[in-house]
């Protein structure tokens, strides 16, 4: 946009709302993604919240001089607002109303390049501007702006059972990319190499630790996007990564999260995040840097035990530890394994390797293997997937050291030799 909108943001908070200020920085900067531009933002504690406009009547009145006076195109709630709430604020401020839910869609919108994240958020918009047919005049700003992209703009006029049908037919197409996703995670599964998931809060690091593990391990194909905003890239990248000592995993750059995620969200993206489930480790990647650290890593583990995902073996990784000035975090589980360090700038990444290794290493196995010369295919094939300590070529063929993820073990069970302990 060459003329951003002027955007003002609310929060209304209960003497419940623990985060409610980092959770309002926060939406500032989920605005400025977007393309708006912050002029003002208001808070208001209340005892109970106003059933019709959430917002005091005194303090609604106050926000509307201000919207006024400054010729404010737009007002986002951090709390998700019903239909019929955002008619009714929107009548006494006469400008159009969003809640963080929208925006939060407007933005995935924004950011969905394949065609299953395309569907995803077209699904989650979908559910959301179902559950907002009553009262809500403006799901379909056709002037253009913040919370118009993506297929959600045509959906105002529309009745349920019309919203209904596109749903459908939606959830069918995402059902048939499933069976397409499906097989490349079968055909990962049945290489036996083990599997890696990099999760955490949007923005944590996630894709400059991929990129990191992509340059130092030789791996083919291009980096993975990133960006210094919330939301760089929604498309799940995942990649055949050889560790230092040899170990071969596949990695997989999730999605981010973030808190308040809109549940049609979290529904619509459970065909991307079940693999989590699937994993052999999930590495943990916090911001060590940032203010609401905290938050972040509530969020984000609430999120994995909605997802099924909580009793899969982890690993924390706190990242930026160059922008702490040498603080720890001190909400760190103590049973859990956490490695300060930087993808960027820290000379002791080491340790984060030391501590992957030693979280897979029990997945594999240490053989001697014998094969024939006619048997030289499999022989080139160990060589190129797993790690082989020696390598010796007799009268009777070729005998040789690897060591083969004991997922492998079955298979190669016919060539084993001797199995180290």
């Amino acid at each position: 946009m060459e003329e951003r909108e002027k955007v003002v943001t609310a929060s209304v908070y209960d003497e419940s709302e623990t985060y409610y200020e980092e959770s309002l920085k926060e939406l500032n900067a989920l605005v400025k993604v977007a393309g708006g531009r912050v002029v003002a933002s208001i808070e208001q504690k209340v005892r109970a919240y106003n059933p019709a406009t959430l917002m005091g009547k005194g303090k609604l009145e106050e926000l509307k001089d201000f919207v006024r006076a400054e010729d404010v195109d737009l007002v986002i709630f951090d709390q998700t607002l019903s239909g019929v709430q955002m008619r009714e604020i929107e009548k006494v401020l006469e400008v159009d109303v969003l809640d963080r839910t929208a925006l939060i869609l407007d933005i995935f919108a924004s950011r969905a390049k394949t065609d299953v994240g395309k569907l995803q958020v077209y699904l989650a918009q979908l559910e959301y501007g179902k559950s907002h047919l009553i009262g809500k005049k403006n799901y379909s700003r056709l002037g253009g702006g913040i919370g118009t992209r993506g297929p959600g703009e045509q959906k105002l006029e529309i009745d349920r059972r019309r919203i209904a049908g596109d749903i459908q037919r939606v959830k069918k197409k995402l059902k048939q990319a499933r069976k397409i996703r499906d097989t490349g995670r079968k055909n990962r599964i049945s290489s036996q190499v083990p599997a890696i998931a990099l999760v955490g809060y949007t923005n944590a690091g996630k894709s400059s630790v991929m990129n990191r593990l992509l340059k130092e391990s030789n791996a083919k194909g291009r980096e993975v996007y990133v960006e210094d905003m919330p939301f760089a890239s929604l498309d799940p990248d995942t990649r055949r990564i050889r560790l230092p000592d040899g170990l071969v995993v596949y990695v997989t750059d999730t999605v981010g999260f973030i808190s308040n995620l809109p549940t049609t969200l979290v529904e619509a993206f459970h065909t991307t995040l079940e693999e989590l489930k699937e994993s052999d480790l999930i590495v943990h990647v916090i911001d060590g840097s940032a203010d609401d650290a905290a938050l972040r890593y509530e969020t984000t583990r609430k999120l994995l035990n909605d997802l099924g995902a909580a009793d899969v073996p982890s690993l924390l990784f706190v990242n930026k530890r160059d922008l702490m000035e040498g603080k720890k975090l001190p909400f760190m589980p103590a049973e859990e394994t956490v490695i300060y360090g930087s993808c960027k700038h820290d000379r002791d990444f080491d340790y984060f390797y030391d501590a992957v290794q030693k979280k897979v290493e029990d997945l594999y196995v240490k053989v001697d293997l014998k094969f024939s010369f006619n048997e030289m295919d499999r022989v080139e094939a160990v060589k190129a997937n797993y790690p082989v300590e020696r390598l010796d070529y007799d009268a009777d063929g070729v005998t040789m050291t690897a060591t083969l993820p004991k997922r492998a073990y079955d298979r190669m069970k016919p060539y084993v030799r001797r199995r180290y302990v």
